[in-house]
């Protein structure tokens, strides 16, 4: 048996690749080696529409249908497609691109400020505390999951080569939004994480468990950094833009 048995559901592990359910069970597509994965929304429609950018393929899901396009960026062939909020159904798109033949991702989204960072301040995670669910189902059990250093190398050389300042962190990754207490916030910090998003830990287990290079590029919104108080910001909005540009560069450069 290759199920590791544990007091609790979330900490047990079945090692076999092969599940009964497959995201590629309906062999309907062959998608580019590279895919950039962003948490936006406008600015990937907007970019869509404005390089003419073929739809190859669809996630479909109870909810929505995310649109997968093609776009050429520094002559190389890449998808470009919606990542969906939270750890779970993040990974679930990423699992079915990774099936379809995609092998190299960046990925980039706003991120919390846990300690006094600037908004829209630039962060390479370079490790992710694993507080959600997830990502229990592709690794083992552990504290905290590393990012792909292929992939991390990649996005410092493109800041580096734009003059683009940053940051290497730890990241909190959660499924709990709306539990982020003070005293959770500051044992966080203790163990050394400076951000809180809801995905990375989580993408970073599949693409480590498929044999796929994955990399993530935050940029600070809102802060918790206050305690107390909840600072939106402005959400990052400023950083969308830019972000979407390095994430093409950066995947193109691994």
């Amino acid at each position: 048996m290759s199920i590791t048995k544990k007091d609790f559901p979330i900490l047990e592990y079945d090692s076999k690749q092969k599940a009964i359910l497959m995201p590629n069970r309906k062999n309907l597509y062959s998608f580019p080696k590279k895919a950039v994965f962003p948490f936006l929304n406008n600015e990937i429609y907007q970019y869509s529409k404005e390089n003419n950018c073929e739809q190859i393929g669809e996630f479909v899901t109870i909810t929505k249908v995310f649109p997968i396009y093609k776009t050429i960026h520094n002559g190389i062939d890449l998808c470009l497609c919606q990542a969906p909020l939270g750890s779970s159904a993040a990974v679930q798109f990423l699992d079915f691109l990774i099936s379809y033949g995609v092998k190299e991702i960046i990925t980039i989204g706003c991120c919390g400020s846990l300690i006094d960072i600037p908004e829209n301040e630039f962060l390479i995670p370079t490790e992710a505390l694993r507080d959600e669910g997830t990502s229990y189902h592709y690794l083992p059990p552990s504290r905290t999951v590393s990012l792909n250093q292929t992939a991390v190398n990649s996005i410092k050389s493109v800041l580096n080569k734009k003059g683009i300042s940053y940051q290497l962190c730890k990241t909190w990754t959660t499924d709990g939004f709306y539990r982020e207490t003070i005293d959770m916030v500051n044992y966080r910090k203790e163990e050394g994480c400076t951000v809180v998003e809801m995905e990375c830990a989580g993408l970073a287990a599949c693409a480590e468990f498929r044999n796929a290079i994955f990399g993530q590029i935050l940029y600070t919104a809102d802060t918790l950094a206050n305690f107390d108080i909840h600072d939106d910001r402005g959400w990052g909005k400023d950083s969308d833009a830019i972000a979407l540009e390095l994430a093409l560069d950066a995947v193109c450069a691994i």
